[in-house]
Order: C-alpha cells, then structure tokens, then sequence
C-alpha cells in the first residue's frame, strides 16, 4: 500500500497510513483488545521502519506487540469464561475470608491454574507464598496497593495477606484481561480499581503506600530507553516493589542477573532510597523505601 509521489512525506498521508495499520491490527484476535495508545506507538515505530510500506508495517507492527505482549501469552488469550466458571463455583463452595482475597485451596487451585497461562507469573509459582511474605511482612500494612502492567499478578492477592481494606489498584493494556481480573477481584471480595493503561502514554501520579513494578522496567525499556527508570522516579508511593528476571522466557541466564542488579544498583545508588533484596529462583527482587 505504499503511495508513490510527493504525498509520501505528507502529513495527511502518514496519518492515512497509521490509521491503516491500526485498523489492520484492530481485526487481530490476538491484538485487537490492547490499548490504542500502544498499538499507536508500536505502529509509528513500524512504520518508520518499513519505510511507509503499510503491509510490511503491519508485520513489524504484530512482531513488535509479540515482544512486549504476545510472548508472554505463548497459548493465546487465557478461556477467561471457562476460568471465571470455576472460580465462580469455588467461591460459592468455600468459607469465609479475614485478610483481602483470602480464599479457601479450591479457590487457589483454580487460581494458580489461571495464573500458569501466562509465562511471568507462572514463572513465580514455585515461590509465591515466599515471594509475597518476604514482601509484606517487610512493609507496614498499606491501604492501597497499585500494580502496575500487572498481567495476571492480581490473581495472586489471596497469597499476599492484606487487610480487608486494602484497594487494590491494577493496570495493564490488555482490555479482556483487566475486564476478567475486575470480575475475580469482586468473587474474591478485593476492594479494587481496575484500568486499561498504558505507562509511556499515561501518566502515573495517583498516590499509593506500595506500588508494583513486577519485571517492568525491562520490557518498557525495550520500547523506549529510559523510560523504565524514568518510571521509578515519577511513581507517587513510599514503597517501590521492583523485579527482574533472571532468566529468559526461553529459562536461559544469558547474564541478565548481572546486568538487571548492576544496572538498577548503580540507578539506586544516586537517590536516598534504603534497598533491601532478595532472589527466587527466577526474580531479583528490591524492596524500595524513599
């Protein structure tokens, strides 16, 4: 669909172009549900690098949603119905809760399963009664808790202990998935804010006692550099919860926990923050107090 002429550098056409390339991807089953400010950005990019060619960015335009996306879906879109059967069963079946989420072994059963359909938080599984202890035993209980690109994080609430009156605030850029975690936090009786965001289109400025940045910064510098750190510095919240993978999606070191430690430990070391860490044996994690 290149246009040949003087109308190739045309404002007007270039806004042609990208309309064309997101309504390409708007008939994408695997991408037609994320935010518009994401497909918008990746398609920009993509077409820049294409060289106005919308086919071609079309192509690039999936390749690069795949990378910050996709590839953590690696089965496609989760059956959120299916999921929400069971869990709507479960929570029938089982007995009351004291702490936000708390939930009975049916209920985390189909939790956990529902959380092995995405590659990072089943990733975290075999460690994620120690993961959530060692954080919040760390921090004085909060009265709100904001995730932010949470994928499928939010399923994990029952295994973090909060108060009853803890809001839980979760963003990502997935529509289906945020209109599903919206539903399970009401099964689980989780005060809850739920959004479609994205966090190099939206500003974070909303006040929180803990925010999550669960293997975050990555994957936003991958789509512009600095932003990930950028992030750290914007976030409104006393205590950071900061992760890195250590390894690859692929289950390979390839170096990452040396290049994720020095990194953020020389970002922390120019800022009065008290750090504390810990490893699992997938995650580096930082418990920031500023």
């Amino acid at each position: 669909m290149r246009v040949s002429g003087s109308s190739a550098d045309d404002g007007t056409d270039s806004d042609e172009r990208l309309h064309a390339v997101e309504t390409a991807l708007t008939k994408s089953k695997r991408y037609s549900g994320l935010a518009p400010a994401t497909v918008r950005r990746v398609a920009r990019r993509a077409l820049v690098s294409s060289g106005g060619d919308v086919p071609d960015a079309v192509k690039r335009t999936k390749r690069g949603l795949h990378e910050i996306y996709g590839a953590y879906l690696p089965g496609g879109a989760p059956p959120y119905r299916g999921i929400l059967r069971k869990l709507e069963e479960a929570v029938a079946e089982g007995t009351g809760a004291t702490t936000s989420g708390g939930a009975d072994e049916h209920t985390r059963e189909v939790l956990v399963g529902a959380m092995r359909t995405h590659a990072s938080t089943r990733e975290r599984l075999p460690s994620l009664e120690r993961f959530y202890r060692e954080i919040f035993d760390r921090v004085p209980a909060p009265a709100t808790v904001r995730d932010l690109a949470c994928g499928l994080n939010p399923l994990a609430v029952p295994w973090m202990s909060l108060p009853t009156s803890t809001v839980y605030r979760a963003s990502d850029i997935d529509a289906p998935q945020m209109a599903f975690l919206d539903r399970v936090l009401d099964l689980l009786g989780v005060r809850h804010e739920t959004a479609v965001a994205d966090l190099l289109d939206d500003p974070v400025s909303a006040p929180a006692d803990v925010t999550l940045l669960l293997k975050t910064v990555p994957c936003l510098e991958k789509q512009r550099a600095g932003a990930g750190w950028d992030l750290l510095d914007a976030v409104n919240s006393p205590t950071l919860v900061v992760t890195f993978p250590t390894k690859s999606l692929g289950r390979r070191s390839k170096g990452m926990f040396q290049t994720h430690s020095a990194a953020f430990e020389q970002f922390a070391a120019e800022r009065p923050w008290r750090v504390e860490s810990f490893e699992t044996d997938n995650e580096l994690v930082y418990l920031v107090r500023r």
